[in-house]
């Protein structure tokens, strides 16, 4: 095991590293009751401006695509039982030229589940002069896996688009684990995801538990959020493994908080991030955009 003495948090950051992008741009208020519950974000790569988003547990198997206003476009109903979705990444996979969508069914509040699985299916286009769209997605790949020592609860799932290496961050009070699944991704038979490293946190609290992340595109930059941070690595090597990645002191970016923020997601030509939370009673929903500033990529 491999135990990192960087942190995923820290109060003291250098004051210039909160000007790699702008503050929050509202982008619309959410007004579907049923995005009440988002967990997940990613940057459509088929349908420019607009966001995919599904909720978790408790759900219906969706996933939401949102415009530039935050309007729900479509919905496509997944297949698949809706267990307890918590994270979705964008990508590349296993026809080339094609991108793929990988919905993580990858949360255990409770430790119950001895093997958890990431959906992955070609990006759906949405077809134009629609008000919302409806249809049904059947052809899924799953991803079937299990940890190496025991279950965890995890909120983080990452795509690497450089290897297509998918990675799993869990959700603890003190330290997250990483754990990796290789490409290529056998869907025939359940995986032993393997732990990479233990990434410690500077005090523990529920504010501080890792909800979510992204990496960008280009494989060269990282968001990790919590509850009350937006962290961010710059892999300036693009040939640097993950783990060195992650040894990296992060820089904290602007965040403003949200009732219960758990998604968040590059913008596909990384010119910013999105985020987006669940809900609260009395509180409404934006969709928020962080812009990168001139001159600082």
């Amino acid at each position: 095991m491999i135990i990192l003495s960087s942190c995923l948090s820290s109060s003291e950051r250098p004051a210039n590293e909160l000007s790699k992008f702008g503050s929050a741009v509202s982008l619309g208020l959410i007004d579907d009751e049923r995005l009440e519950e988002v967990s997940g974000l990613v940057a459509s790569r088929n349908n420019p401006g607009m966001v995919w988003v599904h909720n978790d547990s408790g759900n219906p198997a969706e996933i939401y695509l949102l415009d530039n206003q935050a309007q729900l476009r479509a919905i496509y109903t997944l297949g698949e039982e809706q267990r307890d979705w918590e994270d979705i990444a964008i990508g590349p996979g296993p026809e080339d030229g094609v991108i793929y969508l990988y919905v993580g069914d990858i949360g255990d509040n409770f430790t119950l589940y001895s093997e958890d699985r990431i959906l992955r299916f070609p990006e759906p286009t949405f077809p134009p002069n629609q008000s919302v769209y409806t249809d049904t997605i059947y052809q899924i790949d799953t991803i079937m896996f299990n940890y190496p020592d025991e279950q965890w609860d995890a909120e983080t799932l990452l795509l690497d688009p450089i290897t297509k290496n998918l990675y799993l961050l869990s959700k603890e009070m003190s330290f997250t684990r990483v754990y990796c699944l290789p490409y290529p991704h056998r869907t025939d038979t359940v995986i032993t995801a393997e732990h990479l490293l233990t990434l410690p946190f500077e005090g523990a609290n529920l504010l501080d538990r890792l909800v979510a992340g992204d990496i960008s595109a280009n494989g060269q930059e990282l968001l990790l959020k919590t509850y009350q941070h937006v962290f961010y690595r710059a892999r300036t090597n693009p040939t640097l493994p993950f783990a060195k990645w992650l040894a990296l002191p992060p820089d904290t970016l602007p965040y403003t908080t949200e009732p219960q923020g758990e998604a968040i997601g590059w913008s596909p030509d990384g010119s910013g991030y999105y985020t987006l939370s669940e809900s609260q009673i009395g509180s409404d929903l934006y969709l928020y955009f962080y812009p990168r500033q001139s001159g600082s990529e």
